[in-house]
């Protein structure tokens, strides 16, 4: 990973010297066990691009949050998709145990720019609980650096990946696509599948629990159908929303099967493929053709509610 942060393994009072080439997740994993215990105002000193960085933790209060940070203009992940549902994964635990894993920025005006953390810094702003942040004197090779490891972490799309390869292409490579391939080490084809990704509109990057779930090679496809018909795609995309909008949920294979298949056969309706939709937490129900399969989670639902379904069925039966 070019120009990571390096985490050391030592004690926090312990200057740190060694250098890490591990992956992202065990670097993460450190950094969690360094810092987990740290307290507003505890300082800590760690290596960022080979230069030592004292952070201090700063802990906001989550109705602060939104005015008082701000993420960084250099960091790739679109804001806007950082949804309830996109952070499903995070949210839970914010509002049962708050922020574990603090995050890091440093102090711009009368702001903090949010380097790696962005994700948690919305779910603090959605579950309006406390953002912890280590605040430090970072350039932005080192802000570039932190968003590089939160990203390694936590992967972003390739909707995402393809808006900043577009920028690079464009301002550093002059159009050199194969320049760009050996400066990120990834494949051409993986280059222009993501830019091509990154030109669907953003009303369809929406349709997705978040951008994630849109693979490169999907993206890739979705794109050329765009192009040959922007009408009748938008079209698609727009009744898309109006289904989710009704309280169906869409899983991502299912938008992607009915948005390829528009321009095959311009007759074909999103009821033809399975439509779901959640009546209550533990209580949803697909529709598909002339069946109608129920479903209920018992860790989420009580015994009470489970015995009302059960006497409708009993009741069906008894006709």
């Amino acid at each position: 990973m070019k120009r990571a942060p390096i985490i050391p393994k030592s004690n926090p009072s312990v200057a740190p010297a060694t250098t890490a080439t591990a992956p992202a997740a065990p670097m993460v994993d450190t950094l969690i066990a360094r810092v987990g215990a740290m307290a507003k105002g505890n300082t800590i000193t760690l290596p960022v691009c080979g230069r030592d960085v004292k952070f201090v933790l700063e802990t906001i209060p989550g109705v602060d949050v939104a005015n008082s940070t701000k993420v960084w203009v250099g960091n790739e992940r679109d804001q806007a998709f950082l949804t309830e549902e996109a952070l499903d994964d995070l949210i839970p635990s914010f509002l049962l145990t708050g922020q574990q894993n603090p995050a890091f920025g440093r102090k711009v005006g009368g702001h903090i720019e949010v380097a790696d953390g962005s994700r948690r810094r919305m779910s603090a702003i959605l579950t309006s609980t406390e953002y912890r942040i280590l605040v430090g004197a970072l350039d932005d090779e080192q802000m570039n650096a932190l968003c590089k490891l939160g990203n390694d972490y936590r992967p972003t799309s390739a909707y995402e990946r393809g808006k900043r390869y577009s920028q690079r292409l464009e301002n550093e490579f002059n159009g050199n696509i194969s320049a760009l391939a050996d400066a990120e080490n990834i494949s051409r084809k993986i280059i222009t599948r993501c830019i091509s990704s990154s030109k669907l509109p953003r009303d369809v990057i929406a349709l997705f629990s978040h951008p994630g779930e849109l693979s490169a090679r999907a993206g890739e496809n979705l794109q050329k159908i765009f192009a040959e018909n922007e009408a009748r795609f938008l079209e698609g995309a727009y009744e898309l929303s109006e289904k989710r909008k009704a309280g169906v949920v869409l899983e991502a294979d299912e938008i992607i099967h009915f948005l390829t298949a528009l321009l095959k056969d311009h007759s074909k309706k999103l009821n033809q493929t399975p439509e779901k939709r959640v009546f209550i937490p533990g209580a949803s129900a697909q529709y598909k053709g002339n069946k109608l399969i129920i479903s209920l989670d018992r860790s989420k639902l009580s015994e009470k509610d489970i015995g009302k379904f059960e006497e409708m069925l009993e009741h069906l039966a008894i006709k």
